[in-house]
């Protein structure tokens, strides 16, 4: 027995698009110089971005439908843990998640977040590492992948089903780590809302919160003695038209000490991965100190919060006619952001005369949820 223990989390993992014909040839080799890194961990975790199944129907969403096949799981079979709940688990219904469980299950692969029911997706994973029990909980923002009416579905932000869940990690573990699929695409940062949830997941007893989905390597914090990480980035994940920062990303390795089950060291472990390295390959010497120097610029704006706030005020300049044009234009078409970049459209769906009762609408807890409960009503139904 070693007087410590590490736990390995590794961001969003989806084999589709050109990367599908890659990591089914080449198998965990997609992992280059990670794989080590990846096995000598006690606890190893990644976020499955996408199911693995050969079904075709995907259910009606907004936004792209990902697949990837299922001999993709073979990449990814030596880490300790799976986690599924993320935006697109669901992309191809109850079939494709029925099909990704029993591929992970015939590998050998635990799997959080996800289940054929609400009470199977917020299912917590335990590990004993050296008589040390870890736990993991998984959830993720509410997109087109959560459970409706209890069925099928990621486990979601829910803070009276987190605490619930929290709560039952801290009686059965002795470290509690909770990983969320959420924030904001190609921010580094978090919004206000989610850093203060993640504040609130500590207070609650969590060890460590590890987030991803952005698809950038993010920010981190040390909050109340406790790491808090706001975006790893792509582990495996190909685009048509990549981003800045899209082939960049880190794992984070926690280690505990086995006596106090104390956090002794964060470790951030960044790399670069494409098509075109053929997976991912660690980064070294001056490229791998300018990132890390990136992230260490990012913790310093969190502390100085008016920076960090300066930064979210900037990103929501740039967004805020394309949100406005998609929220409130009156029918879908290609063209919203370039109309939105380009022309004064927008001031036509709001304007400082009609923008109270849409805020208010938004913004009150009672509007909302009947806001959302009739657009549900005039949509598609998903279909899964």
């Amino acid at each position: 027995m070693t007087n410590k223990i590490t736990a390995l989390f590794a961001g969003d993992f989806a084999p589709c698009r050109r990367f599908e014909e890659v990591v089914s040839s080449r198998g965990q080799d997609v992992l280059g110089d990670a794989l080590p890194v990846i096995k000598n961990a006690d606890l190893s975790f990644v976020n499955l971005e996408c199911p693995l199944t050969s079904t075709s129907e995907s259910i009606n969403k907004d936004g792209p439908a990902l697949k990837a096949a299922p001999i993709c799981v073979t990449a990814i079979q030596d880490f300790s843990v799976v986690g599924l709940a993320n935006n697109h688990v669901l992309d191809y219904g109850r079939k494709g998640l029925e099909e990704t469980l029993k591929v992970c299950s015939d590998h050998g692969l635990p799997v959080v977040g996800a289940g054929l029911s609400l009470a199977e997706a917020q299912n917590v994973f335990v590990k004993e590492c050296d008589g040390t029990r870890i736990a993991v909980i998984a959830i993720a923002e509410y997109e087109f992948n959560q459970s409706e009416q209890g069925g099928a579905g990621s486990a979601p932000i829910d803070l009276i089903d987190n605490y619930q869940q929290i709560k039952k990690a801290r009686r059965i573990a002795d470290i509690v780590i909770l990983t969320l699929h959420g924030g904001n695409e190609y921010f580094p940062y978090p919004r206000p809302g989610h850093r203060k949830m993640m504040h609130h997941f500590i207070d609650l007893g969590v060890d460590a919160v590890i987030c991803h989905h952005p698809h950038v390597p993010g920010s981190y914090e040390i909050y109340n003695g406790k790491p808090i990480v706001y975006s790893l980035g792509n582990l495996i994940f190909d685009n048509a038209k990549t981003p800045e920062d899209w082939d960049l990303g880190y794992m984070v390795q926690m280690s505990f000490d086995v006596v106090s089950k104390k956090l002794n060291s964060l470790e951030l472990i960044p790399y670069e991965q494409s098509v075109e390295l053929g997976g991912v390959k660690l980064l070294r010497g001056q490229d791998k100190k300018n990132l890390l120097d990136r992230v260490e610029g990012y913790r310093r704006k969190l502390e100085t919060e008016t920076e960090w706030l300066d930064e979210w005020h900037s990103f929501v300049d740039t967004k805020t006619d394309t949100y406005i044009l998609k929220t409130f234009f009156p029918f879908s078409m290609r063209g919203l952001g370039f109309l939105s970049r380009n022309t004064s459209i927008a001031k036509l769906f709001f304007n400082r005369k009609n923008s109270l009762p849409k805020l208010n609408a938004l913004r009150c807890q009672s509007h909302r949820e009947l806001l959302i409960a009739s657009l549900e009503s005039k949509s598609q139904p998903r279909n899964d």
